[in-house]
């Protein structure tokens, strides 16, 4: 992992980037609380806190983290007797995050991944700093079927009625929570976070980070199915890099093409050093798309992933990304695209051409919530 310093540290360096779209302030300056995952620059939570303030607003951050780890009981038998958090450090945090907002008296309170929030801390707040707006960010599902995880969604349900506005990933989760009392639901496409994801010189990209193709990713549900597939039965020249795989069988037999987790710099080499970058999905989540939909092709890497009813419909298949719906498709087409070197390079560029036009950014992506958020104040 390369030190912080070597990495775009914000969207200060948007000015002059081939593929980043001009950060225009919107609406009045609003006080922003803004608690999530923030840990540096490779986090998706530090890129939208950074594009708020780009945005203009004042954002001061909460850290998060550090209380969801030693929220989290480890041992099997508090989860098989149905607890899931420390009591004690969820007090701890709601006692802290109040506080802290009290202190602020923000605008907007933006809470990501809001899993230790209790129902009644919103509601003592509420008469406490009643001019807040209360924004629950959520890219997980809490209404998948990830195996073992329906204990941790415990406190933000019963929270659900209590924000002003959520942010959502799916069509499917608008419905769900409006079922939970959901006062307002908005869809949230993400994007990439420029000037990090940008194209490389091939030049620049070290030997290490070079593969025909590449998968960045943990194991989780079809995937490692798929991924074992791909390498023991159509030996597919892959490298994975990600945390977790040594719980998987495919990594004891295959123990070479695993590395471990890339992030910020080192994820956009892999990106630009592949041939062919693929894009899984998560069904357990109901995903249609993730972060790589959008971060493979801001690279100028060639896309090739679940065919989805999004993937279809952010990029044309067969001239911006393919897709594949099985992993005999997914290997014929590795095959034919690694022979296909000048197609495979219109297509990443056209890819890339397509992120560009429709603003694939994420720093649109924020603009667009604070839009939402600014029409409750007004």
């Amino acid at each position: 992992m390369h030190a912080i310093r070597d990495i775009p540290q914000s969207c200060d360096t948007l000015a002059g980037q081939p593929n980043a779209a001009p950060m225009a302030r919107t609406g009045r300056r609003m006080k922003i609380f803004f608690s999530g995952g923030l840990a540096g620059p490779w986090t998706s939570g530090w890129q939208r806190f950074e594009c708020l303030k780009q945005l203009g607003h004042e954002t001061t951050p909460f850290h998060q983290d550090g209380y969801l780890t030693r929220a989290v009981l480890r041992h099997p038998l508090n989860r098989l007797w149905g607890g899931f958090y420390d009591q004690q450090v969820v007090e701890e945090f709601n006692r802290e995050m109040l506080a802290a907002i009290i202190t602020l008296q923000p605008d907007v309170a933006w809470l990501e991944w809001p899993m230790l929030v209790q129902k009644e801390t919103l509601h003592e707040a509420a008469s406490r700093v009643p001019d807040c707006r209360w924004v629950s960010f959520q890219d997980d599902n809490p209404f998948g079927n990830r195996s073992g995880e329906q204990h941790r969604w415990r406190h933000f349900l019963e929270a659900i009625p209590h924000f002003d506005l959520h942010f959502v990933k799916r069509e499917s989760d608008v419905a769900e929570f409006g079922l939970r009392g959901a006062k307002r639901t908005q869809r949230f496409r993400h994007g990439f976070a420029a000037p990090l994801f940008r194209p490389i010189p091939s030049a620049d990209v070290p030997g290490m980070f070079r593969h025909a193709v590449s998968f960045v990713g943990t194991p989780l549900d079809h995937r490692v199915a798929a991924i074992s597939d791909l390498l023991i039965r159509h030996r597919i020249p892959l490298q994975i890099y990600g945390g977790r795989w040594n719980r998987t069988l495919v990594y004891h037999r295959r123990k070479r093409s695993f590395r471990p987790p890339v992030m910020a710099e080192d994820y956009v080499r892999v990106i630009c050093g592949s041939q062919i970058s693929l894009g899984f999905v998560s069904s357990s989540n109901r995903d249609e798309y993730t972060m790589r939909t959008f971060e493979i092709p801001a690279c100028k890497g060639f896309l090739l992933a679940e065919r989805t009813p999004a993937h279809r419909e952010l990029f044309t298949e067969g001239k911006e990304a393919e897709f594949f719906s099985s992993t005999e498709e997914c290997a014929d087409k590795i095959r034919f695209y690694l022979r296909e070197e000048a197609l495979r390079a219109r297509i990443a560029e056209n890819g890339h051409r397509r992120c560009l036009a429709s603003d694939y950014s994420l720093q649109r992506s924020m603009a667009e919530a604070m839009k939402h958020i600014q029409s409750m104040v007004r």
